[in-house]
């Protein structure tokens, strides 16, 4: 596939080096893979995760909502305009045709400190938007790194099945040989082609498998295709090791999700501020100098007025702002219980699979390259206790237990991504809205 064939990293052989007879050696990475002249040219996971910073449209959409909150923030601490209309009165007067002509200058003051709240609740409002640019970017690592092991994984096993379809066709041959011979049997070889035909599907699957988690790829970091270059990275990589307590707490603490709900519940207080302040009301002064020319004066007129608050006292607002500050408080502990809820399945995912991963790379993979050896020898040397059926099936469990192994590679470093995501261990790209980090 164009665009991610995998390079090598450091990579165990498949089966014993005394099964390389059957044709069960590791096969190549790629049938011709292209040059790598320098580093700049393979897709890593760093330059993956830089293309998503610069391409994905999740982030763009959080860098507009981050400018729509500046510029709220801008509108809420200016002041209100001043007003001035022209104006005549008793035109055609007979002592005089112009009349009374007057200017009138009107300001509206805001009282009670309305403007400064009201700018600070947009400034925490801005804060929160900040933060959820931030998440959105760990959100896109997640899936950039998802899909990346994914990647890794489908080409993985590419590899196995490669392994297994050889497996089959020197098991076929093995077979084929003593019924030519005229010691073996029909059933024997028809097994055999069945063996070889079913490892033979699994390979086609999962080339397509490999072919749609390129696709996969390119979406997640935000592409319509990925770059030329091959794929570079390796499953067996050692795992961070990770202590549940020590994660519950850097989540809690350090989770943009949870700052911005703590953004959230100090906006929601201003506001309750600013709509306890707008009981006070405002103020509006208004000059207007007036020339008579019927009896050649000049008259100034000053007038200050404001609403005088019976009825009306805001406390409807006041009550809803109340509210507000009661929701954001629980949002806050609603995020944290939810951010435990997806550490926890992360937690049970990584733990088992790393669990598994360590059985299978200890104990069920050596035996069952052990038992396919002691089989595969005693079947050449005739022994009536090792039949092909036995052969079969040790090769049949061998290709299993492989294919299920790198299944569980995958799923280790997928919920390691998952986790990487909410302890957000590594700061965001320069250029992501970021209040805590530094400059």
């Amino acid at each position: 596939m164009r665009g991610i064939t995998p390079i090598a990293g450091k990579r165990g052989s498949l089966l014993l080096p005394a099964l390389l007879a059957l044709g069960l050696a590791c096969p190549a990475l790629a049938a011709d893979p292209p040059p790598a002249s320098t580093a700049e040219e393979m897709l890593t996971l760093t330059r993956l995760l830089d293309l998503a910073a610069a391409s994905h449209p999740d982030l763009g959409v959080a860098r507009a909502r981050v400018e729509a909150a500046r510029g709220r923030m801008i509108q809420a601490g200016l002041r209100l305009n001043p007003v001035i209309s022209i104006g005549d009165e008793e035109i055609n007067n007979p002592f005089g045709r112009a009349g009374k002509m007057y200017v009138n200058f009107s300001q509206e003051i805001i009282t009670a400190h309305k403007r400064e709240l009201a700018r600070a609740a947009a400034e925490q409002g801005v804060v929160a938007v900040d933060w959820q640019a931030v998440t959105r970017w760990y959100d896109v690592a997640v899936r950039v790194r998802s899909a990346y092991y994914e990647a890794l994984t489908a080409w993985r096993e590419v590899q196995t099945n490669e392994a297994a379809v050889r497996l089959a066709v020197q098991g076929l041959q093995a077979a084929e040989k003593p019924e030519k011979a005229g010691a073996g049997t029909r059933p024997d070889v028809l097994r055999a082609e069945v063996q070889r035909d079913q490892a033979r599907a699994r390979l086609d699957v999962s080339r397509r498998r490999f072919e749609a988690a390129g696709r996969l790829l390119a979406a997640a970091v935000g592409v319509p295709h990925l770059p030329g270059g091959p794929l570079e990275g390796t499953l067996n990589a050692a795992v961070p090791d990770y202590d549940w307590p020590v994660l519950l707490g850097t989540v809690l603490t350090r989770s943009s999700e949870v700052q911005e709900a703590q953004a959230l519940v100090v906006e929601a207080e201003h506001n309750l501020h600013l709509a306890i302040a707008q009981r006070t009301p405002n103020v509006t002064v208004q000059v207007r100098p007036l020339y008579s020319y019927p009896d050649q004066t000049f008259e100034p007129m000053i007038q200050v007025g404001a609403p005088i608050p019976i009825y009306n006292r805001n406390q409807g607002n006041i009550l809803a702002a109340r509210a507000d500050v009661a929701r954001t408080e629980e949002q806050v502990r609603l995020v944290e219980l939810r951010l435990t809820e997806r550490l926890a399945g992360a937690y049970q995912r990584y733990q088992a699979a790393r669990e598994q991963r360590e059985a299978y790379e200890k104990r069920i993979l050596p035996r069952a390259r052990e038992s396919l050896r002691l089989v595969t020898i005693g079947y050449e040397r005739g022994d009536p206790k090792y039949d092909f059926t036995a052969l079969l099936q040790a090769q049949t469990t061998l290709v299993q237990s492989q294919l299920a192994y790198v299944q569980l590679l995958g799923d280790v470093w997928r919920a390691v991504a998952e986790i990487k995501g909410l302890i957000q261990d590594e700061p965001p790209p320069a250029g992501t809205s970021c209040p805590a980090c530094p400059p």
